[in-house]
């Protein structure tokens, strides 16, 4: 069991009271993973109409679009649910034993739920196809790059929960998301939720169903890679405060 003497105020990605309903807490990520991809489907429409043979222009926008509605989500919201939006984080803190089994399928099932919604009213509202597209798997190295795009980012998520310094977490997050976007031709999507809503989503960072749900396993790879990472490089780690007390530990959370 983590450090119980570290405050859950004092943390990024961890709810601030671990008490507040279990369906409250999921309809707060349902939320902010909806308006994360409407930024993201819309900012993709928005450059395909005004910036179209801009190819730079085009990625610089649309990551800054991303990873600013992100940071700016996770700091307004982040004290009621942690502000992941993201499986992979909510995943990642069950597998360290941080979340229980219950509240981490309902942030997923949320996540998910919240994603689809947004690109749908994303499409809706610049009046484009949403119909899912099928295709051919990516190639090795579209894996590859999703699968180093989620190593760094929840290198970076866990790593700013134990440094010490958790208040940096969702700038650090935006930080990595702009170079990761510009960086790797995937273009990071470095989440299960916005890659799966993106096979139903149109223009630039509309997915077929099968580069979608390929990417998606490489996500996932990309997260046992960072726990690997983030567990040798803290464990046994003294002078940095450990994660919170786990969710499954406070005394009134139900649904």
């Amino acid at each position: 069991m983590a450090d119980p003497t570290v405050t859950r105020e004092a943390a990024c990605f961890f709810e601030a009271d671990g008490t507040i309903s279990v369906l409250r807490r999921s309809f707060v990520e349902a939320v902010g993973t909806c308006l994360l991809a409407v930024a993201m489907v819309g900012s993709s429409l928005t450059v395909e109409h005004k910036l179209a043979g801009e190819p730079i222009a085009t990625s610089l926008v649309i990551a800054i679009s991303i990873a600013g509605s992100l940071v700016g989500l996770i700091i307004a919201l982040g004290k009621v649910s942690g502000g992941h939006y993201n499986p992979l984080i909510t995943v990642g803190q069950w597998l360290r034993g941080e979340r229980p089994t219950t509240c981490t399928i309902t942030y997923v099932i949320a996540q998910m739920l919240g994603a689809a919604l947004g690109a749908i009213i994303a499409t809706t509202m610049f009046g484009a196809s949403s119909s899912p597209i099928m295709g051919h798997t990516p190639s090795l190295g579209l894996v590859i790059s999703e699968i180093v795009a989620s190593t760094g980012l929840l290198t970076i998520v866990i790593g700013c929960g134990r440094s010490g310094k958790p208040d940096t977490g969702p700038f650090a997050v935006g930080a990595w998301l702009v170079a990761a976007i510009l960086a790797t031709p995937s273009t990071s999507f470095a989440n299960p939720a916005v890659t799966l809503a993106a096979a139903f989503a149109a223009g630039p960072v509309a997915l077929s169903v099968a580069s979608a749900a390929t990417f998606a396993v490489a996500q996932v790879v990309g997260l046992l890679v960072a726990l690997g990472i983030t567990k040798v490089a803290f464990e046994n780690t003294r002078d940095i405060p450990r994660q919170r007390r786990p969710i499954s530990s406070q005394p009134n959370d139900q649904t």
